[in-house]
């Protein structure tokens, strides 16, 4: 059986807590190790702080959903936002940084990356679909890679 979640964020400044709360909730329900947890939590967080930075026009509000599926050996999380197009499977992946170097911003991408077996994007009708398969068997690798 095939455990499924569905979150939509309709002020996405204002639920993103909410529903990174409800993710943890789930995963919880699913009995999902604290590895598994991270990963997926993190991913999400990510995910959706780029759809709110980035893909929000000013004076607009507008709606993320998320959605999760657990088949057993993966979990599948999809993000649906109506921003601007952006595939970020075809954007370049920059070195992430070495241990030790300090930036903040721009290494979303690359922990998401790091975190996921695999990510998929694809747009139809003015939404932005990004697909991340994440692995339960896989631990984290470190964001050194230039995956």
């Amino acid at each position: 059986m095939i455990a499924k979640f569905d979150f939509a964020l309709n002020r996405p400044e204002e639920d993103q807590a909410e529903l990174l709360a409800a993710v943890e909730e789930f995963a919880d329900a699913l009995g999902l190790p604290p590895s598994v947890r991270y990963r997926l939590g993190l991913v999400i967080d990510e995910l959706v702080s780029n759809c709110i930075a980035h893909g929000a026009r000013p004076g607009e509000d507008r709606g993320i959903r998320v959605g999760i599926s657990d088949s057993g050996d993966d979990m599948t999380v999809e993000i649906v936002d109506s921003g601007p197009p952006f595939d970020p499977t075809a954007h370049a992946s920059r070195k992430c940084l070495q241990p030790g170097d300090v930036k903040i911003g721009g290494m979303g991408l690359c922990l998401v990356r790091n975190l996921a077996t695999r990510m998929e994007y694809s747009r139809f009708d003015g939404f932005n679909r990004t697909r991340i398969t994440i692995a339960k068997s896989i631990q984290e690798n470190a964001c050194t890679s230039g995956r």
